[in-house]
């Protein structure tokens, strides 16, 4: 059978829909040419302060090394998708018997856009991800696992390879190659510049170069943020050209699915490698995903809970912090924006309904920016003490007094423990109503007790692993260890005093945080093989302070031997 695309199905989109596109193309348009003005303000900058800099080769190379990668890297991924995930590239024949939903799509797509259609690959493996790669639009390959057949219907399965199609049609191999390359450019800069400096020459010129260095590392750091914006841009661009393929509630649906998926899947070491590997290119971001998933999963009992976990993602002023080291957009603004072009097609887009959610919560988007504005003044105390008691003692030319800096961040972060780790009593609640608590924090705890069982290690396979995942029988919740010691004390409680709560009933007690997902940072866990206590609050205090003194005993010795 043979589908037509929603295109043909829907009326024809309005002014307001044309501008939403233009504003994304603009986007990147704009990201683009402002990498390529920073990398040229500081090659620029860098020739005025010393007359004239060799970083020309440096550069050549930069770009030599990804053209070649770029050439080679859809056949040494094919080559590694073979070797480790067992895809299996099927010819058009065998795609249109088995899937002709997806052949039907594919072969549409590549006829309006005069392309040869794409190869597809099957991936067996129960998480369900879709993603794309190649150089051009003739020679693009999609990969589609057999959880992407086994959670999504035929519509959805359509919606995500159209999201996929979508990257090939907008060249976005193309464009994200040189964006990345253009960021590299910004750290072969810094680097020329750096070594530069400490060589021979006039002073007065070294000391302009290092400025230019600093200048080309702070936008090296402001670039790879840019570069996630991209990304992030690039995957709207590719949902809107779904939804002209497909009604855009299909694709809403299939990532909520797809979030499922990926939380419900069995745990292989092979699909975790999988799911890692392809973080950037996939459908969904999959750490995101299993957050949301573990609320999915409830959601049959509560079918509104999926949409009331959203709320965080499109209301909470933290979202928009906790997105910019992600390549994908928050699963809640992806489909806002899907309903969007719902609303401006005239298709119905009921399965996954924010607004309702949002009215039920009486959110108040003036309230959260307050608290957000409050906590984040509190989580910048102890930094801002560091670098002013820092500064303080460089300036009076005493280095010990300098040294002081880090007793005076602990005081710091001392004084904010009970702001950060409210003491007050724990709330009994469920896992449901925490995610779906549209003021949670990723700073400020919310003191919470959760009844259940301890159902396994969050890092599944590892004997070492301290953080486990806690069920309660409306969904599931990382529970975080923090020991005083840092990673070896976590190491150790996971090897030594974790692994007899696994499989066990009992009662958690500690502070939800919600930044990508939801956990919960552990006080107590007491359950039918004993009690696992933990302090949390102050671990950052303990590493200051051994900081503090193991920089006294080194000024010690030096002193010593100097005398």
């Amino acid at each position: 059978m043979r589908f037509r695309s929603a295109v043909a199905l829907a009326p024809a989109t309005g002014l307001d829909y044309r501008r939403g596109m233009a504003k994304l193309y603009f986007a990147s348009l704009l990201t683009l040419s402002l990498l390529v003005a920073m990398v040229a303000g500081v090659v620029i900058a860098a020739l005025v302060a010393t007359g004239a800099m060799n970083v020309g080769p440096a550069l050549v190379l930069v770009v030599l090394i990804n053209g070649v990668t770029f050439l080679i890297s859809p056949w040494l991924t094919d080559l590694m998708l073979r070797w480790v995930n067992k895809v299996q590239f099927i010819d058009d024949a065998t795609l249109k018997a088995r899937y002709p939903h997806v052949h039907a799509i594919v072969h549409d797509v590549a006829r309006d856009y005069r392309f040869s259609a794409p190869s597809i690959g099957i991936i067996p493996d129960r998480n369900p991800t879709a993603f794309t790669y190649g150089l051009f639009r003739s020679n693009a390959r999609i990969v589609l696992t057999d959880g992407i057949f086994e959670f999504l219907n035929e519509e959805e399965t359509r919606a995500v390879v159209a999201h996929e199609l979508g990257h090939i049609v907008n060249r976005d191999f193309l464009v994200m190659t040189a964006a990345g390359m253009l960021v590299q450019m910004l750290y072969v800069l810094y680097a020329s510049f750096r070594r530069a400096r400490s060589g021979g020459g006039d002073s007065k010129g070294r000391d302009k170069l290092f400025i230019v260095a600093i200048a080309a590392y702070v936008m090296y750091v402001l670039g790879t943020y840019i570069l996630l914006y991209l990304s992030r841009t690039r995957e709207y661009l590719a949902d809107s050209f779904a939804a002209e393929r497909v009604e855009a509630r299909h694709l809403a649906n299939a990532l909520v699915k797809i979030a499922y998926g990926i939380a419900t899947a069995d745990d292989t070491e092979q699909g975790r490698e999988l799911l890692a590997s392809t973080r950037h290119m996939g459908s969904v971001d999959f750490k995101g995903a299993r957050h949301l998933g573990l609320v999915v999963e409830a959601s049959r009992a509560r079918p509104e809970a999926t949409a009331e976990a959203m709320l965080f993602d499109i209301y909470n002023p933290w979202a928009r912090i906790v997105e910019l080291s992600s390549t994908h957009p928050l699963t809640g603004k992806r489909i806002k924006a899907l309903s969007v072009i719902a609303k401006e097609k005239r298709q119905a887009f009921a399965d996954i309904d924010v607004a309702a959610a949002a009215k039920r919560a009486n959110v108040n988007p003036a309230a959260l920016w307050s608290k957000f504005l409050r906590e984040l003044g509190i989580v910048s105390l102890p930094t801002l003490v560091f670098i002013g008691v820092g500064l303080a003692g460089l300036a009076s030319s005493s280095p010990l007094f300098a040294v002081l800096a880090f007793p005076a961040a602990a005081l710091a972060w001392a004084a904010m423990i009970p702001v950060v780790y409210p003491f007050h009593a724990a709330q009994h609640t469920d896992v449901v109503s925490l995610m779906g608590d549209v003021a949670a924090s990723p700073i400020v705890g919310r003191p919470v007790h959760l009844d259940g069982e301890v159902i396994g290690r969050a890092d599944a396979g590892s004997i070492v692993g301290e953080d486990t995942i806690f069920a309660d029988p409306t969904g599931r919740m990382t529970v975080d260890f923090r020991s005083l010691l840092g990673p070896l004390g976590d190491m150790w409680a996971g090897w030594r005093r974790v692994a007899r709560h696994i499989g066990q009933k009992g009662e958690v007690v500690g502070w939800f945080r919600r930044g990508m997902g939801g956990h919960v940072i552990l006080s107590e866990l007491n359950t039918t093989a004993g009690r696992l206590k933990a302090y949390p609050y102050l671990a950052g205090v303990s590493t200051m302070l051994i900081v503090f003194v193991v920089i006294l005993v080194i000024a010690g010795v030096v002193a010593v031997s100097g005398a």
